[in-house]
């Protein structure tokens, strides 16, 4: 069959989405120059924890695009974004001009990284809302998975380009911190361009409210769909924001995200600070590529699983096995996480357990609740999570800090140090998992979310 026009288009906005994508990824590189923050400013690393915590709040704040984005669109949004990228990221290449200041400034350089985060926020949901919202419900699964490989994949590349031209792994102090801020501002000023001259929304699959009226009246004429019929009553009709937050499918889906969201975050954003303190930190270079390519090989695979196997396999299994591999993860790392190769297998693991928490997520939302608000509803819900994964953020600071015995050091050694931070991380997942268990089973008669859908979806198409 041959191409259409809006066909065309629409892989074309999906090519930028992923250009997008890639760049909104890079925020996750600060595990890469950490060490040299920390040593330039001579930051504690409850310090560095407050950094990167204020990094992913920013990036939590997809209420703030989301609304946007559903009353504007994507361009606005993209604009928006170009504007608070930039001008963050020139602000912190600024701040290795003036390094005796900011080492007393903590809050202004927070502040930075902040609207960094915010900045990229804008840009993610505007590669994410029109893909999605562009392609078929039985696409779901793959477009956001496709979206995600190149999100997840990101870190990878600008590690390997950060050790590669601005400094070694193992020469910190001369680690060239501004000039990869300034790559950055770079980067998102390009690809914001790019989104605000090719996304565009060709064919909304929101359902007009008469559809939605005849369709949930077949609902209640067929016995056969009744017990489906409040998670399609949130599918085709839109919920006011003070109702959304007070549904408890919302509440709880959102808050089980959360909690496997932060662990990913910790485990992340710490992996060098892992590392260092059990004297592998030579093998860094090599480290921070093994979540980010797993995460990657993870997203695109589960999407394409997921969207096959929808009618058999529940997406909310796939979410819990997911949460599954954080606890393995983490009980691995208290035990053998001295051992190159466990820790490895530890990371590893991880890796897939971000790319199936991230990809599956949001497919999860769209197919839950009513499409025409998923900025919004998405939004808030990765506001909750990095939120959350801020203040597990700051108590692995916390405790690694009391760890440390010297005057004036700012490096702790030993598996000690970091054992109660882990502790707190096994925790949370656990926690995670016993929701996600309690809202699958919450719903899961023999009708599932994965049936649910396919039927909505075969309403649409």
């Amino acid at each position: 069959m041959a191409l259409t026009r809006e066909t065309v288009l629409k892989s074309i906005g999906l090519a930028v989405g992923c250009l997008a994508k890639f760049v909104t990824g890079s925020l996750f590189t600060f595990n890469v120059y950490q060490d040299a923050i920390k040593e330039k400013f001579n930051y504690t690393q409850k310090d560095v924890e407050v950094l990167s915590s204020m990094l992913n709040i920013g990036l939590g704040f997809g209420i703030l695009p989301g609304i946007l984005y559903d009353r504007f669109g994507p361009q606005w949004t993209s604009f928006v974004g170009l504007l608070v990228s930039v001008f963050a990221y020139i602000l912190l290449w600024s701040t290795t001009k003036y390094i005796h200041f900011y080492t007393s400034h903590l809050w202004i350089m927070a502040a930075y990284f902040f609207f960094c985060g915010v900045g990229s926020v804008f840009t993610y949901m505007a590669a994410l809302n029109t893909n999605v919202i562009n392609f078929q419900d039985k696409h779901t699964g793959k477009i956001v998975g496709l979206l995600n490989a190149f999100f997840a994949g990101s870190p990878s590349i600008f590690a390997t380009i950060f050790y590669a031209f601005f400094g070694t792994a193992t020469d910190v102090e001369h680690q060239d911190l501004g000039g990869f801020m300034f790559l950055f501002a770079i980067c998102f000023g390009v690809v914001d361009m790019l989104c605000m001259i090719f996304l565009r929304v060709y064919n909304a699959q929101v359902p007009s409210s008469s559809a939605n009226i005849e369709n949930l009246r077949s609902k209640e004429e067929d016995p056969n769909q009744r017990e489906a019929t409040p998670l399609i009553i949130n599918k085709l009709t839109p919920l006011p924001i003070k109702h959304l937050l007070t549904n408890g499918d919302y509440c709880l889906f959102s808050l089980t995200f959360a909690f496997a969201s932060s662990i990913g975050l910790v485990l992340g954003n710490n992996l060098t600070v892992i590392s260092k303190s059990l004297h592998l930190e030579a093998n860094n270079d090599r480290l921070v590529l093994i979540i980010p390519i797993t995460n990657a090989i993870t997203s695109l695979s589960i999407g394409i699983i997921s969207d096959y196997f929808k009618k058999k396999v529940p997406r909310f299994t796939i979410l819990i096995t997911g949460y599954c591999g954080y606890i393995v993860c983490l009980v691995i790392c208290l035990i053998h996480a001295d051992k190159l190769a466990a820790l490895y297998i530890a990371i590893t693991i991880a890796g897939i357990g971000t790319g199936i928490t991230w990809s599956i997520s949001p497919t999860i939302m769209k197919e839950m609740f009513y499409v025409g608000n998923l900025g919004r509803n998405w939004g808030i819900a990765i506001l909750g999570a990095a939120l959350f994964g801020c203040l597990s953020q700051v108590i692995f600071g916390a405790l690694y800090d009391a760890k440390i015995t010297g005057n004036g050091d700012t490096y702790c050694y030993g598996m000690q140090c970091i054992r109660v931070g882990l502790t707190t991380s096994l925790v949370i997942a656990c926690l995670s998992v016993i929701l996600g268990v309690f809202l699958k089973c919450k719903h899961i008669k023999p009708q599932n979310l994965a049936e649910t859908s396919c039927k909505y979806s075969s309403l649409t198409e």
